[in-house]
């Protein structure tokens, strides 16, 4: 069948649009200026373009040097570009060092044709210094922009929970807790099979909804040696303080270990005691 020349020409065209199109769609951030921004944190505000969320981030105090923050985010990526007419599929990577380095995490991220931003939020704790490239998705040869961070050496130590130092709480052996939460009866000796209660005091809101009360028999070398039991107990991320009430808490002649933890901390697979990530710890000498 022969087409009549208009249709032809038609034809032609459709072709060469959708051609243009899809390179568009994968060009068109390469040919317009962009900016990448390593920031301490990100100011992220919504705006609806009818069944469609988009977020729009602002840098809050742009920096290169970050310092480690525990499980919290510590690193947070922005890229700032016009408006893209058929949307980008963007990914992050980032690598140690340089673009060779070893591969440490990267994120994609779709932006629509209302985005003019697209970020990133990482937790990456180990001193070094990582490159980032923010990437075409579609074809990550295709550089759209760079940047370089370091991260430095963790001044904290260990974490009962977040970026919250360990060890900053305290756990109480009581006979019973008042409405006052004071501790009647508190006592690191205790009488063998005689019922308790333990009250737990943090300086701050404890950030999450469980805790864990955990004992360990210790050895004669003072370090935990068996594991006795654990206890879930429902705080609430808000609270700083939780008594337990019921007085079904006993334990046999010999020296314990009290650990309160956040219940996710918990040991799952084998209970090695001489736990780190603690909110509170005491001894208690059960005779």
């Amino acid at each position: 069948m022969t087409l009549p020349p208009a249709h032809k020409r038609y034809l032609c065209l459709l072709a060469l649009s959708l051609c243009c199109s899809t390179a568009f769609a994968r060009s068109a951030l390469a040919q317009t200026g962009i900016g990448l921004q390593t920031c301490e944190d990100l100011k992220i505000t919504q705006k609806q373009y009818g069944a469609l969320t988009v977020e729009t981030a602002a840098c809050l105090n742009p920096t290169k040097t970050f310092r480690p923050k525990g499980t919290l985010r510590n690193v947070h990526l922005l890229a700032t570009f016009p408006a893209v007419p058929t949307g980008a599929k963007i990914t992050f990577l980032v690598t140690e060092n340089d673009a060779e380095g070893e591969d440490v995490q990267y994120v994609d991220y779709w932006a629509s044709q209302y985005h003019t931003t697209a970020y990133a939020q990482l937790t990456i704790n180990k001193p070094g210094k990582y490159f980032v490239r923010m990437v075409n998705t579609l074809n990550r040869s295709q550089v759209w922009a760079t940047a370089d961070f370091t991260v430095g050496e963790d001044t904290v130590g260990a974490r009962a929970v977040g970026n919250t130092a360990a060890g900053q709480g305290k756990v109480s052996i009581c006979k019973e807790i008042d409405d006052d939460w004071k501790c009647v009866g508190q006592s690191d000796r205790w009488a063998a099979n005689a019922p308790f209660n333990v009250l737990f005091e943090n300086p701050t809101q404890v950030g999450v909804d469980f805790i864990g009360i955990v004992f360990y028999r210790r050895g004669a070398d003072g370090k935990d040696a068996e594991f006795v039991n654990e206890y879930q107990q429902n705080i609430g991320m808000d609270s700083r303080r939780y008594a337990t009430v019921t007085d079904e808490m006993k334990l046999p002649a010999g020296t314990y270990s009290v650990y309160v933890i956040a219940w996710g901390k918990r040991e799952l697979l084998e209970h090695r005691g001489n736990l780190t990530e603690y909110f509170a710890k005491t001894i208690l000498t059960v005779k």
